[in-house]
């Protein structure tokens, strides 16, 4: 390993040439540190010369960037060669670090426009008055992955439909499976509820933090591509599914990024800090490195936020749950989960289709039958696929996905509850037509 140092104004260049592993990891370590000490506010490596990293090479840089932010110092990675920004790719350190494919973008803080990842329908939203709606988990209570059982009975079934098909090459299955019933060709997933609504620049709006945030959380990294996201997360409660995702949730602990936290709870904060205590996590909310904010909302108040109008209302549950009414450019996504509604409140269920009126979208909590929701499970702070059309059909409302599904349900019977909201709809639909369909992890709408 070869070094050199430059200056261009207030920041420091420093030029690294040979490879970077075991051999000299320390060296390369001794001599980085020791000029993070200085009072440069701006530190670019300049890894144009670099022929190889190791894992490491990569610690040292992970050691140095909490030094640098310590010291109130930015540190940039500048002109990496094809193989060691690869490396970069697959060690998932191009999300910790801005990177710039020159050392002249660098210096300049530009980014180079082919650098970008390819963008989903969420990043190209802006473009025009869509809202991309991307559920990460509809689960509730808790996750409930595919089990083996589950999956062998799905590969059961397919293998008996595709019976003297000739499904010989790959596209041929694939065009079999796409065509198979959802509850056999796909799964609606077992992630607890995380939903994305598009927004735009660099803003991320999520809603709760169940175990979806996880997958959210990466894909919002891919897409930021090292730039600083502001992330707004509007959470309808604090109850343990609901906030389980955040210590996972990785923008959380990238030095440059911004997350506000809004809900009505005032012990919002405390929830969050409590399951990241010991003995239940072994990183303390103290060692985050993104600036994180808590933001108190007052229900039934209307907030301009991340480019939509939003305003929250109280919902029947145990410790209470808000849902959420966004508006933006003549388009209306309601979030409305954790939630009882008793027909014989009539002013409760008016509020409701207040809340849902000539909504574009309703995600809505279907956990259970009404048979169930209003007997064994009466009380439980949960609705029913039932509830759900009787609501939207009264608001007007032109789409309804059912949400936050019940863990005992496997596919096929979310899937039956689905079919059965969608007949009920059918038999009782007075104007327009209400679309009903059961949200899945991974599902993408443009509102």
């Amino acid at each position: 390993m070869e070094w050199a140092e430059s200056r261009q104004g207030s920041t420091l260049i420093l030029a690294v040439s040979g490879r970077l592993d075991i051999e000299s990891a320390n060296a390369f370590r001794d001599a980085l540190m020791s000029r993070l000490g200085g009072a440069d506010a701006r530190v670019v490596l300049d890894f144009s010369g670099v022929e190889y990293i190791s894992s490491a090479g990569l610690r040292v840089l992970m050691i140095a960037s909490k030094q640098a932010r310590t010291a109130g110092v930015a540190l940039a990675i500048a002109g990496m060669q094809p193989l060691v920004a690869e490396i970069f790719q697959i060690s998932r350190f191009d999300t910790l670090f801005a990177c710039h494919p020159t050392l002249e973008q660098a210096l300049t803080g530009q980014t180079h426009a082919t650098s970008q990842p390819a963008r989903s329908g969420l990043d190209q939203e802006g473009a025009s008055d869509a809202i991309a709606v991307k559920f990460w988990g509809t689960r509730g209570s808790l996750p409930a992955p595919l089990g083996v059982q589950q999956l062998r009975g799905k590969l059961a079934s397919a293998l008996v439909a595709g019976a003297g098909l000739n499904l010989d090459t790959l596209e041929k299955a694939r065009s079999f499976v796409e065509g198979l019933p959802f509850r056999v060709g796909g799964t609606y997933g077992g992630n607890s509820s995380c939903v994305e609504l598009g927004a735009r620049g660099n803003d991320i709006v999520l809603l709760d933090m169940g175990s979806g945030a996880r997958l959210a959380g990466h894909d919002a990294l891919r897409r930021l591509a090292g730039q600083p996201g502001e992330f707004h997360i509007f959470m309808s409660h604090l109850h343990w599914d609901h906030i389980m995702g955040f210590p996972f949730f990785v923008p959380a602990y990238v030095p440059g990024q911004h997350i506000r936290i809004y809900g009505c709870h005032d012990r919002l904060e405390h929830a969050f800090r409590r399951q990241q205590d010991e003995p239940s996590f072994p990183v303390d909310f103290s060692k985050l490195g993104a600036n994180i904010e808590f933001i108190v909302l007052e229900p039934e108040r209307s907030y301009e936020i991340a480019g939509y109008q939003v305003m929250a209302r109280l919902q029947l549950h145990g410790g209470d749950s808000y849902g959420y009414r966004f508006e933006r450019d003549g388009k209306v996504v309601v979030y409305s989960t954790d939630a009882e509604h008793k027909p014989e409140q009539a002013e409760d269920v008016r509020g409701f289709v207040d809340l849902f009126r000539d909504a574009d979208l309703v995600i809505f909590d279907a956990m259970y039958s009404l048979a169930d929701s209003v007997s064994i499970r009466e009380d439980w702070g949960h609705s029913s696929n039932v509830v759900g059309v009787e609501l939207c059909q009264q608001a007007g409302a032109k789409r309804l996905a059912l949400f936050h599904h019940e863990p005992v349900n496997d596919d096929a019977a979310i899937d039956r509850l689905c079919h059965e909201a969608q007949r009920l709809e059918e038999i009782t639909r007075m104007g327009e037509r209400l679309e009903i369909l059961a949200a899945y992890d991974g599902l993408e709408l443009d509102i």
